[in-house]
């Protein structure tokens, strides 16, 4: 066998299927997460075209732009544009504005274009195939190369004691995506249970500390939704009634389709880019717990997708908000404890193999 070159970030990849395009529906621009952080040429440019807009966020630990009434950044402008995009262009924004919904992880064979899908833009309507040329120059730094979220071993570990060569590897995630876009249910290409057994506390008490993070704005409420329906999974409780964050942009986006897409359609196209942007090597956790992982928030979603479509919300668009209360879950570092918690001893996934 050929000796696995090592990891590099070009050329860059685009998953089989992946389709975006920023439509402009403003939800990034808003208190889904921290408008940051800021670098000081940044803070210079923002300052000067709104005097205070800038503050030291806690969490972060870094400047970032306040949010104006209504949980909008500060410098968006009557319309709902960004001031910078609009008047120096769209290179000139912060870092982070720029990058969004965009990652990159750094393989053997290149680099993997990877996308969140927080945004209606990225989960909802008519959608362009990814544009690569976008995604590239998004991705760089202010030096202006490729700045990698994440590095890919040339062996990828399975389970606990087990490491595949990352082309093996490669081949099995390979044949789990392509069944998820001739739609087959994502459940049965994860092929693991959700809410595993864990080392440490459970899952009701792991969902009840999600909602010490809920600071009142709308990312905060997303993630209580989560962690409403992630308890009732777990004790059968029944969830309380919450605003839905952001319903607007996701009814934009929704009215962007010709022709609707299927609960299954929005879910399986998240979970092929989960699997692509491999998100556990990031977390240090094997395939296996990785995978443990993703069935869960995906029964959360489903879960989230029902509640919404008992209130009459449209199929597409009700698995679309679940999807980004699931990922707002897993961009926490709550959650990262969460992961580390599921018990590898029996592994609570099966064994996976490529397709000869």
């Amino acid at each position: 066998m050929p000796k696995t070159p090592e990891p590099r970030a070009r050329p860059l990849l685009v998953r089989p299927g992946a389709r975006f395009t920023c439509s402009g529906d403003g939800l990034c621009c808003t208190d889904l997460h921290a408008l940051g952080p800021l670098t000081r040429a940044e803070v210079k440019l923002v300052q000067k075209i709104r005097p205070g807009s800038v503050f030291m966020h806690e969490e972060v630990e870094a400047p970032c732009m306040r949010t104006a009434e209504g949980g909008g950044c500060a410098l968006l402008n009557a319309d709902g544009w960004c001031r910078i995009h609009v008047e120096d262009g769209p290179e000139h924004k912060p870092g982070g504005c720029k990058r969004f919904p965009y990652g990159l992880v750094t393989t053997p064979y290149g680099g993997r274009i990877t996308t969140e899908h927080r945004c209606p833009c990225r989960t909802l309507g008519d959608r362009p195939a990814l544009d690569v040329l976008d995604a590239d120059r998004s991705l760089r730094d202010l030096s202006g190369r490729l700045e990698s979220d994440l590095t890919a071993d040339k062996r990828v570990p399975m389970t606990i004691s087990k490491k595949l060569p990352f082309e093996q590897y490669e081949r099995i995630e390979a044949h789990m995506i392509e069944r998820l876009l001739k739609g087959h249910r994502a459940e049965d290409v994860l092929a693991s249970k959700p809410l595993a057994p864990m080392y440490d506390a459970s899952w009701p008490v792991w969902a009840a500390g999600l909602y010490e993070l809920d600071d009142g704005t709308r990312g905060g409420i997303a993630l209580s939704w989560f962690a409403d329906t992630l308890l009732a999974l777990c004790t059968g409780s029944r969830p309380p009634d919450r605003p839905r964050p952001w319903a607007n942009a996701f009814e934009r986006g929704a009215g962007r389709a010709n022709k609707p897409a299927t609960e299954d359609e929005v879910v399986n196209d998240w979970i092929a880019d989960e699997l692509w942007m491999m998100r556990g090597l990031g977390l240090g956790v094997p395939f296996d717990i990785a995978r443990a992982e993703l069935a869960t928030r995906l029964c959360v979603v489903r879960a989230v997708t029902s509640r919404l479509r008992a209130v009459g919300v449209r199929a597409d668009q009700a698995a679309a908000e679940a999807v980004m209360m699931a990922e707002l879950a897993a961009a926490c570092e709550h959650w990262d404890d969460v992961v580390q918690a599921i018990a590898n001893d029996p592994s609570p996934s099966a064994e996976l193999s490529a397709p000869s």
